[in-house]
């Protein structure tokens, strides 16, 4: 039976489809579940031969795409930019056939958004909806058979890309001196790992061991988005906040930091790891310390750049980064170096030498 009736609740429908299931509830009468379930299964039979033809809906797609981004962990900045831009592109074109849109609809849909919004705006929708659609045509996916954001070239800019500041071991003392208490032992975790902030949100105790001193980290952060462990080995300062957050922990909890939280699609309460950034806290802190607002991320360029300026080896540095590839802490490193001044050191001590000495 496809359609069944709930005591106090309505009529709901309920069948499978290739292996997927398709529900919905409640209807007030079993003709309007009817209705709607006749109306899902020709969208489930349309959906099911577009996708065999290697085709899909621009908002399956883009569904698709957003659900993958949760669950691989990637930034809830990311996530947000991909979301408005999916949002944008479907209120552009609307919720038509991949195949259907071309690569000048899709040039064209850029330079609206370059006339309304600037460049960096265009250059940040080309960006993830090229990636998006990328992803939709790989091997594993094979959703559609043509990205029409290939190819398009990036929108010329004259805004200056500000230089990002990056804290000092000062500064950092007076942020966590300047946090609430709850939040203290989150910031020591993000600074003594030199974390991704994410990394740090699904860390779980049985990737703690007190007894080699070291945590293992997961990341996706790599060419082909698998899941990547490393160890950073434990400072003391944080044997001392992990030892204390262990003693008071949850048993029942796998994760070394958790949240609880109303989950829209499940409406119930859900416990699990955070899968946000706590900008709004690190704002406030900033605030408080009377510092300039750093990110997360600048908490590991900060780290960085004490290991670099007292002499720590590069590949100790990359491993600890948990870069894949060296090139990328080297740039990473020359960032943070400040190679101008060194270089007008040098040319200050050279020009300023006795000229009676030049040939």
């Amino acid at each position: 039976m496809t359609v069944y009736f709930k005591a106090g609740k309505g009529y709901r429908y309920d069948f499978m489809a290739k292996g997927k299931r398709h529900t919905k509830a409640w209807f007030k009468t079993k003709r309007a579940a009817k209705a709607a379930e006749a109306e899902k299964r020709k969208e489930v039979k349309r959906q099911l031969a577009m996708a065999a033809q290697g085709d899909m809906d621009l908002l399956d797609l883009l569904n698709l795409r957003l659900d993958y981004l949760l669950e691989r962990a990637y930034s809830d900045s990311h996530y947000k930019k991909s979301k408005y831009a999916a949002q944008r592109l479907l209120d552009y074109l609307g919720n038509v056939p991949c195949s259907t849109i071309t690569r000048l609809m899709a040039d064209e849909f850029l330079m609206d958004r370059v006339k309304a919004n600037g460049p960096v705006a265009g250059n940040n929708d080309l960006k993830v909806l090229r990636a998006a659609f990328s992803w939709a045509t790989k091997r594993g996916q094979r959703f559609i058979q043509e990205n029409p954001f290939a190819g398009l070239e990036s929108f010329p800019s004259d805004k200056p890309k500000e230089k990002k500041l990056t804290p000092t071991s000062a500064e950092l003392d007076r942020i966590i001196a300047a946090a609430k208490p709850e939040n203290r032992a989150y910031l020591w975790v993000l600074r003594e790992t030199l974390a991704r902030s994410i990394e740090v949100h699904r860390l779980k105790w049985k990737r703690v061991s007190f007894k080699d001193r070291y945590v293992e980290l997961k990341t996706y952060k790599n060419k082909n988005r698998e899941p990547v462990l490393r160890q950073v080995p434990m400072t003391d300062k944080l044997y001392e906040v992990l030892s204390e957050l262990y003693a008071e922990r949850d048993p029942d909890k796998e994760w070394v930091f958790w949240t609880r939280g109303y989950n829209p699609k499940t409406r119930k309460m859900e416990e699990g790891p955070y899968k946000k950034g706590r900008y709004k806290m690190l704002k406030t802190t900033c605030e408080n310390a009377k510092v300039d607002y750093y990110s997360f991320h600048r908490f590991r360029a900060s780290g960085a750049s004490v290991m670099d300026n007292n002499g720590a080896l590069l590949p100790g540095i990359q491993r600890v980064l948990g870069h894949a590839d060296r090139r990328s802490t080297e740039i990473y490193l020359e960032r943070l170096r400040d190679v101008e001044r060194d270089a007008m050191d040098v040319y200050e001590r050279e020009s300023r030498k006795d000229d009676s000495k030049v040939a």
